[in-house]
Formats: structure tokens, sequence, C-alpha cells
């Protein structure tokens, strides 16, 4: 992935970081779904990598990436210096003031989320979305199970052990509960797609329209 070299020269957690993520997660299979102008929210974008790989795959695609931690906000704007797309910014999705987004992307990121926050996080991501807006949500499938509980020990030595990810308890859910939070919070044409395949971990992409 060529993104993963406009992270060369930063310290080496993060490049280590950023290369695990590059190979355990089918970010140019998400990409792929992304429109080739317009704007792009990357929800959760931790050190930038796919708010990179959207801007270097699209160059007409305005990317703004936004992540609660100010480290990882800070090594994601050092990937992107010298140029002005993608843009970086610590914060929430709620707590957003731009709205009118062409596509928001969420990978890997939801199930850190408290269940009962999802409605309200589900909500902000509808909301900043134009009228027909696309949400690209990616997290992950319950089965094959031993997939699952694979990434549930990869998870928890990340979160709770490693402490290179923020969360606090874990919200996975199926394809059934997962398509009723989407609908529940104002999305409609909500399609799931396999991408798992190749991969150790059961990768699914939730692709939904705002109502």
């Amino acid at each position: 992935m060529s993104a993963v070299g406009l992270y060369r020269g930063l310290p080496a957690r993060v490049r280590w970081h950023v290369g695990l993520r590059a190979w355990t997660c089918p970010m140019e299979a998400v990409a792929d779904r992304l429109p080739r102008e317009g704007r792009l929210l990357d929800v959760g974008c931790g050190h930038g990598l796919f708010s990179n790989l959207a801007a270097l795959s699209n160059p007409a695609l305005s990317v703004l990436g936004v992540d609660p931690s100010e480290e990882k906000i800070h090594w994601a704007s050092a990937s992107a210096s010298g140029r002005d797309n993608p843009r970086f910014l610590r914060g929430s999705v709620e707590d957003l003031p731009e709205d009118g987004f062409d596509v928001v992307a969420v990978l890997d990121v939801l199930y850190l989320v408290q269940r009962e926050r999802w409605p309200a996080f589900l909500g902000a991501c509808r909301d900043r979305l134009r009228s027909g807006g696309l949400l690209l949500l990616k997290e992950v499938d319950l089965t094959p199970r031993w997939k699952f509980y694979r990434c549930m020990l990869q998870e928890t030595m990340s979160v709770r052990l490693l402490g290179i990810t923020l969360g606090r308890a874990f919200a996975f859910a199926g394809r059934d509960e997962m398509r009723a939070a989407l609908e529940e919070a104002g999305f409609r044409d909500v399609r799931c797609q396999d991408l798992g395949r190749g991969y150790l971990t059961p990768h699914l992409l939730y692709e939904a329209a705002r109502g």
C-alpha cells in the first residue's frame, strides 16, 4: 500500500502500528467504494492511514480525518506534511462542526463505542452526511468463531495490555443487530459484504445511505 511510505521517518512504534494495520485490514477494498471526488470524513482515523490512502487514490476527494487521540492526530498530521489533503482534527464525530460530507467512513471503531452510545454515535455520523450520502462501516463478523475469537484476543492485547487503541469494553454485533442499529439511526439500503477472505479476521463492510 503506497500510503504506508508516508510514515517513513516517524517513530518506530508509529511505523509498526501503521504497518500492522495495513497488513491486517482490507483498506484498499473499502477505498474502492469511494467516489473520485467530493468530501470524505474518516471517523476514528487513528494515524491517518485510510485518510492518506483515500487522498492518494482520489486526488479530487477532499478528506478530513478525526480522532480523539491527540498523539495519533499529531502523527497523522506529520504523515501529511507538505500536503493540504488530507486534513486531521482531534475530536469526536459528535462534536464536529462540519457536515455535508458525501461519504463517512468508520473503520474498526464502532466496537469500541459502548452499546448504549451507538444511537448517538451513528446518528452523528448520519448528520454529517449530505442527503443520500454514503456510510462505509467496517466491522468484524461473529463467524467463523475461530476468526472472531482470534480477533478478540488481538483486540484485548491492543486495548487492555498495550494501550495502543483507546477503549474500555468491546461491543461486537451480528449482521442482523448491526443492520437494525443502522436503520434505527436513519440509514437505508443497508448492504453487507464479506471482506475477510485471505485474512485472519472476519472483516465485514456495511454500506448504507442517509435516509
